[in-house]
């Protein structure tokens, strides 16, 4: 039976995206530690010597992929939080429509099981970039608004870990039968957020 698989010249000029692509699927779905090079290597369709060529590494390739990922969020979450008015229901309304326009990620999961699982210099560099990327848009919204005086002072960091974690239980809230649309849904929990429950 012939090889079809790619050369690595083959995957150096048109098939790096496609890895990281696929890569990027299989490591959502899976996560990093059930994911092989091997598997990556069939979903793209190129041998598995290939995938070297480039990555030297399922880490260093999980990096790569993490990285990518983490700056679509930055540059998606800092247009959309620019974009909104300036008031902190607007900005956070903004901010979970894209989150949740995209593929989750399940950061915090992420930052607890496969960040760890990196040997020390890379869990440091993908903890930055996830800090750089996400954490700060994030506190820097709550941060404008305490100078606003819309809110009180409270910890920027906190409010924004308990928003990303709202906006990571929403798919799960959402597929629970007679659940309201994900915007109403998106919108109750905000007002929680901003408003509390007490009565």
């Amino acid at each position: 039976m012939p090889d079809n698989s790619l050369s690595p010249k083959e995957v150096s000029s048109s098939g790096r995206s496609r890895v990281l692509d696929e890569a990027e699927q299989l490591f959502r779905k899976r996560g990093y530690n059930a994911v092989t090079m091997r598997d990556i290597a069939v979903e793209v369709g190129i041998r598995q010597a290939s995938l070297y060529y480039h990555f030297k590494s399922k880490e260093q390739l999980f990096v790569a992929v993490t990285e990518r990922v983490f700056e679509r969020h930055r540059t998606g979450l800092q247009q959309a939080i620019n974009y909104a008015e300036t008031n902190l229901r607007s900005q956070l309304q903004a901010a979970a429509g894209w989150f949740l326009s995209q593929p989750p990620v399940h950061f915090l999961s992420m930052a607890h099981t496969d960040m760890p699982l990196l040997g020390e210099e890379n869990m440091k560099l993908l903890s930055i970039c996830y800090a750089q990327s996400i954490f700060e848009p994030l506190g820097q919204i709550f941060a404008q608004a305490q100078e606003r005086k819309e809110i009180r002072n409270t910890r920027t960091q906190l409010l924004a870990g308990f928003f990303l974690s709202v906006m990571e239980s929403i798919p799960y809230v959402t597929t629970q039968p007679g659940t309201a649309p994900t915007e109403v849904i998106v919108n109750e929990m905000i007002s929680v957020l901003l408003d509390g429950l007490k009565l």
